[in-house]
């Protein structure tokens, strides 16, 4: 039907129709510009964190790295992307994680040993959480990687400084235990020398 054969009432419910679809789609384009901004400001802070953040797919497949993660690690983005999180780790230290694993997965905290581009090892604490979808279904995986080593290195100066201290105190004990015993062995002597004595006295006296 053309526009000139409706009637007034068709015209306006028509055109009322049209300013909805408008703005239903001004509002879908606000909340897509919003979006985008949120996403931008979220890359923006994961690029000047300090730790380390890796996001793999289910298979374990990176498509995003931070800054702090790649110079810890000494690659590029380029070099990570699509690569496996297993380049991270040392063989005997990849196990990976089936999606039956991964979906009943909730904040897995661990301290592990990853390895850099220049094959060098570091201890680190690792964080990994499970992104779901609305339907609960597990769409990623984003992990973050603290370097350890200067805490380790302290951990390690305190336990060898208990260690000493350790060592020391029962070298005290055993020295005090050793003094006790020798101020008996002192006494005795002493009575045994005194015993030696008065009996000497007494028979130089029979004696005359």
């Amino acid at each position: 039907m053309k526009d000139e054969d409706k009637t007034k009432e068709q015209l306006i419910e028509e055109l009322d129709e049209i300013r909805t679809r408008v703005n239903k789609i001004e509002a879908a384009y606000t909340e897509f510009d919003r979006a985008v901004a949120k996403l931008i400001s979220f890359e923006k802070a994961l690029e000047t964190m300090q730790i380390g953040v890796t996001i793999t797919n289910l298979e374990g497949n990176i498509f995003y790295v931070n800054a702090a993660d790649l110079e810890m690690h000494g690659y590029s983005a380029e070099e990570l992307k699509g690569k496996s999180i297993s380049i991270f780790a040392p063989d005997e230290n990849w196990k990976p994680l089936t999606i039956k694993q991964i979906a009943s997965m909730k904040k897995w905290k661990r301290e592990s040993v990853n390895i850099r581009k220049d094959g060098s090892v570091f201890p680190v604490h690792l964080i990994s959480d499970v992104i779901k979808d609305a339907d609960g279904r597990p769409m990623c995986i984003v992990t973050t990687c603290e370097d350890i080593t200067e805490r380790k290195k302290m951990e390690d100066e305190l336990k060898a400084r208990i260690e000493d201290l350790e060592k020391f105190y029962e070298a005290s004990i055993h020295r005090e235990v050793k003094m006790k015993k020798l101020k008996v062995k002192i006494h005795k002597l002493n009575e045994e020398l005194s015993q030696y004595n008065n009996n000497a006295i007494t028979k130089l006296s029979l004696n005359r």
